[in-house]
């Protein structure tokens, strides 16, 4: 259970940064802002952005949190090394070191944790939890995103929500045929809150974007998406670490999201991204 974990959260990582790959090929290629949604490219990214979705909600279902999202999150290593190899953006030593690190962290990580259940049975109270820490978020993360043009703030917020879906998806408890599954997602208030908090996070995110540098912005998402639910998924959703594993689990946390903050600020970021006032690079490869 643990290596298809493993796979499905890999899978997951590679397929975000082969979405940001061809939605930054759609954006370069569009004629026109308004037709990139609607390039092959970027709709075959959005493909794969929902193909790593549904891989990180199989991981979640087989690992700790905490190693699904640092793994996930590693897709911002994987998207700074390819970018340079694509779009010839700038790759700096400190990168590859950062790279490096990123993929340590990642195999301690792996070694470190324990295998989880393949769900946990949530009760009333976690349920009546979830759906308020919900509705708290929303009413305070609305008027934060219209007013505040802190993107930090926002980017914060937008992590605390992709957290709440990660604890969402542990808490799901479907069982029986397609059909009886499909009835009981239907009236199931943990599934509605776990597309809430991906709305939510997704709109937070959007505006993140549009306010602040996309090197930090990713950074702070990171970061919180991982550890905040993480810590919670240790505490109360059933995940562990393997005996005498804990100080080998803290330097892969660290080493892995350290190695993505560094990441996140690269150069190649931004200019995949347009954040560094240069026209787009011409494709190199693609």
């Amino acid at each position: 259970m643990l290596l298809l974990g493993l796979l499905a959260a890999l899978a997951a990582a590679g397929a975000n940064a082969g979405a940001a790959l061809l939605e930054a090929s759609a954006a370069r290629r569009a004629s026109r802002p308004a037709t990139v949604v609607l390039h092959p490219m970027y709709l075959g990214g959005l493909a794969l952005d929902i193909g790593g979705w549904v891989l990180t909600v199989l991981a979640l279902r087989f690992m700790p949190i905490v190693a699904v999202q640092a793994i996930v999150t590693g897709q911002v290593a994987i998207t700074v090394v390819a970018s340079h190899w694509v779009f010839d953006t700038p790759l700096r030593r400190i990168d590859l070191a950062a790279a490096a690190a990123n993929v340590v962290g990642l195999a301690l990580l792996v070694a470190s944790a324990s295998v989880t259940d393949q769900g946990v049975t949530a009760s009333t109270a976690g349920v009546v939890a979830l759906v308020a820490t919900f509705g708290v978020l929303l009413v305070v993360s609305v008027p934060v995103a219209i007013r505040s043009r802190r993107a930090m703030l926002v980017s914060f917020l937008a992590g605390l929500a992709f957290g709440g879906t990660a604890v969402a998806v542990r808490m799901v408890d479907l069982q029986g045929s397609l059909g009886e599954m499909a009835r009981s997602a239907a009236t199931d208030p943990v599934v509605w809150t776990l597309l809430g908090f991906a709305a939510l996070g997704l709109g937070l995110y959007t505006v993140a974007l549009g306010r602040g540098a996309v090197g930090p912005v990713v950074a702070v998402l990171a970061v919180t998406e991982t550890l905040a639910p993480g810590l919670l998924g240790l505490v109360a959703l059933g995940d562990g670490v393997r005996p005498g594993g804990i100080p080998w689990f803290v330097l892969g946390l660290v080493l892995a999201l350290g190695g993505v903050v560094v990441l996140a600020r690269s150069p190649a970021q931004a200019s995949l991204s347009g954040d560094d006032g240069v026209a787009p690079p011409p494709l190199k490869r693609l």
